[in-house]
């Protein structure tokens, strides 16, 4: 089946090679090559899904990365695992995707909300400075028009609330989502601080958190660090329905 006539219009490369990369470790991983069989050519493989050698090398790259496949000198790409990978893996969103960059925000409500309730409940003193620290930096880079700074100051305050937990999981997810936060929240940030009080009632969603989680209230802290994402996910709307005006 031609993929490349099946892709949508505003598939980028990086999205196509993406489902190249899902068809064919699918295949692997559905029993149809046994360990240590040899993939056909790059040239067969791309003329029967239809895309370029170009894609097709990006898509078989992450299935190297997956441990699926691997280059043996004077073969090709041999399979040399058929078990679909235990590890998380997770690619940026596309900035200009709405289904993917929303997709995002409801990982990010599942994650935070559960996040503040545990940081209001075990926060130390160390934790409450470091939040205090990074909010007060997020202010003074939103007043100046900083946006990287900014970004960088939000992520070290989500980042503390996941150390607040105590639970070291949380804190190890997060430096993950953070990777996977970083250029889109510059962009959004970039859209977004052209909209008069939209830094404000971010600046404002941020401090409700915060003191929440100092006085020790998890209720509120549900409350507050919801809000923030349901907030977050009405400008993310707002700044799609903009672009096609």
């Amino acid at each position: 089946m031609n993929l490349l006539k099946q892709a949508d219009a505003a598939d980028t490369p990086d999205l196509l090679s993406d489902r190249i990369a899902k068809r064919l470790r699918d295949e692997i991983t559905g029993g149809n090559y046994a360990i240590g069989e040899v993939l056909p050519s790059e040239q067969i493989i791309a003329e029967r899904l239809g895309v370029s050698r170009t894609i097709l090398r990006e898509a078989l790259s992450r299935l190297k990365a997956d441990g699926l496949v691997s280059s043996r000198p004077g073969r090709g790409l041999t399979v040399v695992s058929n078990t679909p990978s235990a590890v998380l893996r997770l690619h940026e969103a596309d900035t200009d995707n709405r289904s993917q960059v929303l997709a995002i925000v409801e990982l990010r409500r599942g994650f935070e909300v559960e996040a503040a309730r545990l940081a209001a409940l075990r926060r130390t003193d160390e934790d409450l400075q470091a939040m205090r620290t990074a909010l007060a930096d997020m202010e003074a880079a939103n007043a100046q028009g900083e946006v990287e700074k900014g970004v960088e100051a939000d992520l070290r305050f989500h980042g503390a609330i996941a150390r607040a937990t105590g639970n070291h999981n949380y804190q190890l997810f997060f430096t993950f989502l953070a990777e996977l936060l970083n250029n889109g929240l510059k962009v959004s940030r970039r859209r977004s601080a052209k909209i008069v009080g939209r830094p404000l009632d971010a600046q404002r969603e941020h401090e409700a958190i915060f003191k929440a989680i100092r006085d020790q209230d998890a209720e509120r802290a549900v409350s507050a660090a919801r809000h923030h994402i349901d907030n977050t996910e009405v400008r993310l709307h707002d700044q799609f329905e903009s672009r096609q005006d």
